[in-house]
């Protein structure tokens, strides 16, 4: 696969194909140049997503308010930025509201702020995520029982999260639930979807015990199994899966993960940056040792480190550097789109 050339999506199509659905978006062919130019999403101290915009020399500017998420019950924080994502066209975000029974996976609209509700609880955020199709017109949500029994009665009503499978849905911010459903063989998490050389919506995952990458199609079945110990810069057993680029090739893994983002019931939630970008072609690791990764793209990929960020190519080569405002410069998470290209954001 060359990373480096034009891409027409046609995510969607294939999804609702399955569901013998006739409606679909138009779709363009869209790609990155690598340059300076695009849009950064991140959150502020005051809980809202700003969107700001590095060659406009403006301030950066607030497009949706998710302060309401600190009205519900639980580690609401926690689960915001395990289940927060911008979609790949900057459109729509989703997120899951809450951290108990009650809460629910919500869709906000980044060109009018408003904020709709796709669906109830259950749906588990800490270990299939919600994630976007690559042209950014539905997330795959996991369905499942997730939470357990109260983990103290008497002063404790919510209940602790427990690991459970159950069936993964499509949820579209215009449509609602689509009737196609993703059937996992083999549990894992951090699903990234990303488009394959035919067109079709692929993804890869990790499974339940962090030592392999699995590589699957719009139906769930494996097409490849990538053993952690054949990729260089990834430590087996500690992996976790941050992103994917958009032709599948690249993954920003993290090491640590198992240890560092552990939570209570057995999940592990969502890394916000990787350690390193492995080449899934030669199972190598590419670029500088030392830099971090959060955002793939075609060409290359975003490295974060505090307020400072750098674009390096897949030679590890730095194309060009910026620094985050102080709005955002604090930002838990981090999501880059490219001007002219829909490409792979967290």
């Amino acid at each position: 696969m060359d990373p480096h050339r034009s891409r027409k999506h046609l995510a969607v199509v294939t999804v609702l194909a399955l569901a013998g659905t006739a409606a679909a978006c138009d779709i363009d062919t869209v790609s990155s140049d690598g340059g300076a130019e695009g849009v950064f999403y991140a959150l502020g101290d005051d809980h809202r997503l700003y969107r700001w915009e590095p060659a406009a020399e403006a301030d950066p500017e607030a497009v949706l308010d998710l302060s309401g998420v600190w009205d519900g019950e639980g580690d609401v924080g926690t689960v915001l930025r395990s289940s927060l994502s911008v979609d790949p066209t900057g459109s729509r975000a989703a997120w899951v509201d809450g951290a108990s029974p009650d809460a629910s996976l919500r869709f906000g609209d980044l060109a009018t702020g408003e904020i709709t509700t796709a669906v109830e609880y259950p749906v588990d955020h800490a270990c299939l995520d919600p994630a976007w199709l690559p042209d950014g017109s539905a997330v795959l949500a996991h369905r499942a029982s997730v939470w357990g029994e109260s983990s103290d009665q008497d002063t404790d009503d919510i209940p602790f999260p427990v690991e459970s499978w159950g069936e993964t849905e499509w949820y579209s911010p215009e449509a609602g639930k689509l009737p196609t459903t993703v059937d996992l063989k083999t549990p894992g998490c951090r699903m990234r979807w990303y488009t394959a050389e035919d067109g079709s919506a692929q993804a890869l995952y990790h499974d339940l015990e962090l030592d392999e990458l699995y590589r699957v199609d719009a139906n769930g079945q494996v097409l490849e199994t990538i053993p952690v110990a054949d990729l260089e810069g990834a430590e087996p057993a500690t992996i976790g899966l941050v992103n994917v680029d958009p032709a599948g090739r690249y993954a920003c893994v993290v090491d640590g993960y198992e240890v560092e983002g552990a939570a209570k019931g057995g999940f592990t939630i969502r890394a916000e940056s990787g350690t390193s970008v492995v080449d899934l072609a030669t199972g190598e690791a590419v670029g500088p040792a030392e830099d971090g990764c959060t955002t793939l793209h075609d060409d290359g990929y975003v490295s974060r480190e505090g307020p400072a960020l750098e674009f390096i190519d897949y030679g590890g080569e730095s194309t060009w550097t910026a620094e985050l405002p102080a709005t955002i410069a604090e930002s838990p998470v981090l999501y880059f789109i490219p001007d002219g290209g829909v490409n792979g954001t967290a």
